[in-house]
């Protein structure tokens, strides 16, 4: 069996004992949150006969329905959010958005009483963007030039992201990514709040959020737990 499924099964153990009849889950997007709610599912099912999921994503939707979760429209408000990250710094900052869902992510996230990432040892570095991870930026379509121009202001290069055959890429808002690439980032939240202020940004992949739990899974099928509550 893959060591790191292993880990994810561990997590999924840890994360259901938390999980009692009536909670909503805020459900990230990507491959390991599709594949730790294979592992989620039948332990949480097994204790209630309905679990409530509120997806960020088609592909997370078509996931969690197979999996027997209840999906409900977002009302404001979910008790616990599963997710994943691209990139996770010393401080648990992130990178999300390589999936193209950051607006959604970062909407439910906000609204969350708890958050729960869960990312592969091979994600976390000592600041966001080493290693050229770049940084997904939504932006109205009509902004997209504009944005570029702010964002190489910021100290950051841009490119539009691409389907396979070179047509744009539009997110399921009807909104673009500009992917960018900066310098390791010395002061994630103040580039967050810097872009988001760009006329016609919708959102940026970075975020600061806290308190919040990671789970680091290892090659070793084990799982480190990392808090940070300020």
């Amino acid at each position: 069996m893959d060591r790191v499924r292993e880990a994810l099964k561990g997590v999924a153990r840890e994360l259901a004992r938390s999980i009692v009849p009536g909670t909503t889950l805020g459900l990230g997007s990507g491959s390991t949150v599709a594949t730790l709610l294979e592992e989620l599912s039948p332990l949480i099912l097994a204790k209630a006969k309905t679990i409530d999921g509120v997806p960020t994503s088609t592909q997370i939707e078509l996931v969690a329905s197979r999996s027997g979760i209840n999906l409900v429209p977002f009302r404001g408000s979910v008790d616990l959010v599963i997710d994943g990250a691209d990139q996770v710094d010393r401080e648990l900052n992130l990178v999300k958005g390589g999936g193209g869902a950051l607006l959604r992510e970062k909407v439910v996230m906000g609204s969350s009483k708890n958050i729960a990432i869960v990312a592969a040892e091979n994600k976390f570095v000592n600041r966001l963007c080493e290693n050229g991870v770049r940084v997904p930026v939504e932006v109205f379509p009509m902004a997209r030039q504009s944005a570029k121009v702010k964002l190489s202001m910021l100290g950051g290069v841009a490119d539009e992201r691409l389907m396979p055959k070179g047509y744009p890429y539009f997110t399921e808002n009807g909104n673009m990514i500009l992917d960018t690439l900066f310098e390791p980032v010395e002061d994630p939240r103040a580039l967050e709040v810097a872009i988001r202020s760009t006329p016609g940004v919708a959102e940026v992949g970075i975020f600061t959020f806290k308190p919040m739990t990671v789970y680091r899974l290892g090659g070793d099928g084990k799982y480190e737990v990392l808090k940070r509550d300020d």
